[in-house]
């Protein structure tokens, strides 16, 4: 009895068989992941945000309101059961930066990881801990689409903001730029509030420029520039009174 040696033709047929069953494997655990991911969408409800920053504006009181990570981390694990799906966070420390990544597994072993969040921190054990813990909650949130961050309902610093109803108006005025105390002032009230809050003031920095409307303090006018520090000054004032209440 013969036996013919396998061809160059024949081992190449084999090859493309094997990627071919493995790519279908793969659409086939995906798809099983999707559902999962698809039942958690359905049943999750959103947490309750019991973390809060007070603060009073000419108007009123005000809140500022944020997602805790143990509430977030139950609305989610709540939220998983019967999906196949489970979680993990890869959490590193390295010359004053942390980051943080979140991974999600099914039950056939497909998984999915999210990309790395960094913060660079000033290295003190304190700062890092606040920026490990808002990276968890910052990671974790966005990767089950679950909503964490503050929820500003007054948003003083856009007070100053014209109403777009209003745009007709021509100003052709340009308005007074911010003056460098007034920047080297914010820049020391996000630092306490960095503290104060337990976020890296890189996050607390870009949450407040984003609600004035800018990326960089210098971008800010004086008027703004005076509202925001208004803004910061009063919720400081608002948790420091807290804090001594408590003591």
């Amino acid at each position: 009895m013969n036996i013919s040696e396998p061809t160059e033709n024949s081992n190449v047929l084999e090859g493309s068989s094997k990627i071919e069953v493995d790519y279908q494997l793969k659409i086939k655990l995906q798809s099983a992941f999707n559902k999962g991911l698809s039942h958690f969408r359905q049943q999750v409800k959103a947490p309750k945000k019991n973390g809060h920053v007070g603060y009073k504006t000419k108007s009123g009181g005000k809140n500022y309101d944020y997602v805790l990570l143990e509430d977030l981390i139950k609305a989610i694990d709540e939220g998983l059961k019967d999906t196949g799906l489970a979680w993990y966070q890869d959490c590193e420390t390295a010359n004053g930066v942390v980051r943080v990544r979140t991974i999600v597994t099914h039950e056939n072993g497909y998984s999915k990881s999210s990309s790395w969040m960094e913060f660079k921190t000033s290295g003190n054990p304190q700062d890092a801990g606040s920026a490990m813990t808002y990276a968890k909650r910052y990671s974790l949130g966005t990767t089950f689409g679950v909503s964490s961050e503050a929820d500003d309902d007054g948003q003083q610093a856009n007070d100053t903001t014209p109403n777009r109803n209003n745009s007709q108006r021509k100003n052709t005025s340009k308005p007074e730029a911010s003056t460098k105390q007034q920047q080297t002032t914010l820049e020391g009230l996000f630092k306490a509030m960095s503290k104060t809050a337990g976020a890296p003031i890189e996050a607390v920095r870009n949450g407040y420029l984003e609600k004035a409307g800018v990326s960089q303090s210098n971008q800010l006018s004086h008027s703004k520039a005076e509202s925001l520090i208004k803004l910061v000054m009063s919720q400081l004032n608002k948790q420091t009174d807290k804090g001594n209440s408590n003591d």
